[in-house]
Order: structure tokens, then C-alpha cells, then sequence
């Protein structure tokens, strides 16, 4: 089964950011992946923590894990990502990438 969700706009305190993509997929394990577009050049580790975290608390709930995909002003979304993120039920979260 695969969700598409596309175009989602959205503003958390610092963070501006939109949500391109939300698919969901999985059997065994439901998993859900966003693709980001961050509207800030030089977004720190933490800042991408926190918006992974907020996509897993208002997007994740019904799901095992949840992977961000995170794409700079000006980056083509159907290409390299510049940072990937993620959070699993009672594993909690992280970012990777060269920041």
C-alpha cells in the first residue's frame, strides 16, 4: 500500500521547511518516508533533529518508523538528498549527513 501526500507547507518555530512527499510502505513493518524541502541554507543537526521529531510526532503515529529525506533550497528533490533523518517506535531518533 503506498500514501501520497504532496505539497504540505509547513512553519515549526525556526524551522521553515515543506513537506514534498509522504509514502507510506511496508507489510510486516509500516514504514513511512517524507521527502523535506528546507527553505534555510545551512540548517544545523539539531534543527534537523527537531524536525524529524515533529514529522514522528504528527505524521508517525500509526507506523513503525519514519525516515526524513532532506533537501536544500535550490536541490532537485528527484536527486541527491543533502541529509536523511528518521524515528522508530522505542528507539527514538537521529540524523546523518556532513554537516
Amino acid at each position: 500500500m503506498v500514501i501520497t501526500f504532496r505539497g504540505i507547507a509547513l512553519k515549526s518555530g525556526d524551522n521553515d521547511y515543506e513537506i514534498l512527499s509522504i509514502k507510506d510502505f511496508g507489510t510486516a513493518m509500516r514504514r513511512r518516508n517524507v521527502k523535506v524541502q528546507l527553505f534555510e541554507n545551512s540548517p544545523s543537526e539539531d534543527k534537523l533533529r527537531e524536525i524529524t521529531q515533529t514529522i514522528w510526532q504528527e505524521h508517525g503515529h500509526d507506523v513503525e518508523e519514519v525516515t526524513t529525506v532532506f533537501y536544500l533550497p535550490g536541490m532537485d528533490p528527484r536527486s541527491v538528498a543533502y541529509a536523511f533523518g528518521g524515528c522508530m517506535k522505542e528507539k527514538g531518533c537521529y540524523v546523518t549527513g556532513q554537516f
